[in-house]
């Protein structure tokens, strides 16, 4: 398995996991449901849920060394969360997921990951249900960038696949010093952004061979992790090499809030509703986990193999 910063060092905890060191090293913070933009694509019911201070001041400082990894509905949301990462990013390892609306304390956090579809204008804005979006986001990504690691998120859909060529010569001649893209797949049912037989074609007849050619390594590296084959992209079971009977091993290392404070272990079924337990799977795991995920547990189940043989 590759190491790469995108995956938060996968390579270390696989050692770690089979060793039987067990600690947290990654906390996922859901923070609010609120959020600023009303994105068309977007099946996140906005509430008025805002995580308390000293919730999350907890959280931090029960999982010491742990990366915190701040998401949403849309962090910037949070009064005071934007001082709280002022005041302590020296002491801690946060990591932001931000739609970057509102400037991030990029200076205060180890990772910074900004959702961008578009590098149309208009598009965008509309997509986002707020003029003059597009604009604000791209600034702040270049302000950004020479203060911490800035990776962008292109979730990919019906409508924007076709211009995911324009979007990568756009990202490579207006974000210097970015550090990669990573490309998302649309999972909704929407009609409007859910892939197409054709598009999928498409994508690994003529798109993914150009931008293979043309992302920088760790964006074209971890594009061939994620979407390596057809039904990555499709509304199918997309990892039946995923054994639901077996120990999910990487969550037994993370630990995922909600705004309440409420522990579950998956990020990933968090995002379906369903709170687990650390090691515990579930059926969405078979569509609703991604590759590289999947890989970690293979890996640790056959290190751990190997060491009874």
């Amino acid at each position: 398995m590759r190491n790469s910063l995108y995956w938060d060092n996968f390579c270390g905890r696989i050692d770690d996991t089979v060793a039987g060191n067990l600690k947290i090293s990654r906390v996922a913070v859901f923070i609010t449901s609120r959020c600023n933009l009303r994105c068309k694509y977007c099946n996140h019911i906005t509430k008025n849920n805002v995580m308390e201070e000293s919730v999350f001041d907890n959280i931090v400082k029960n999982n010491p060394g742990a990366i915190i990894h701040i998401t949403g509905g849309e962090p910037s949301m949070v009064p005071w969360l934007y001082g709280y990462l002022k005041e302590n990013g020296d002491q801690y390892q946060f990591h932001l997921n931000t739609n970057a609306v509102i400037a991030p304390p990029a200076e205060s956090v180890k990772r910074l990951k900004i959702s961008l579809d578009s590098c149309n204008k208009e598009y965008w804005d509309d997509l986002v249900g707020v003029k003059g979006t597009f604009d604000k986001v791209v600034k702040n990504i270049k302000e950004s960038i020479d203060k911490t690691v800035v990776s962008l998120t292109y979730t990919i859909t019906h409508q924007n696949i076709n211009n995911i060529k324009e979007f990568v010569e756009f990202s490579n001649k207006e974000f210097n010093g970015l550090y990669a893209v990573f490309f998302s797949v649309y999972k909704g049912t929407d009609d409007r952004f859910k892939l197409t037989d054709d598009d999928v074609n498409n994508f690994f007849s003529n798109i993914k061979p150009w931008m293979i050619e043309n992302l920088d390594q760790e964006s074209g590296e971890l594009l061939k992790e994620t979407i390596d084959e057809k039904f990555r992209l499709m509304e199918t079971v997309r990892f039946p090499e995923n054994d639901l009977s077996k120990t999910c091993w990487i969550s037994l290392s993370e630990r995922v809030y909600d705004w309440s404070g409420r522990e579950s272990a998956c990020s990933h079924l968090y995002r379906d509703g369903i709170y687990n337990k650390p090691g515990e799977k579930d059926k969405k795991c078979l569509y609703g986990c991604n590759r590289r995920l999947v890989q970690f547990n293979e890996e640790v189940e056959k290190r751990k193999l190997n060491i009874i043989q």
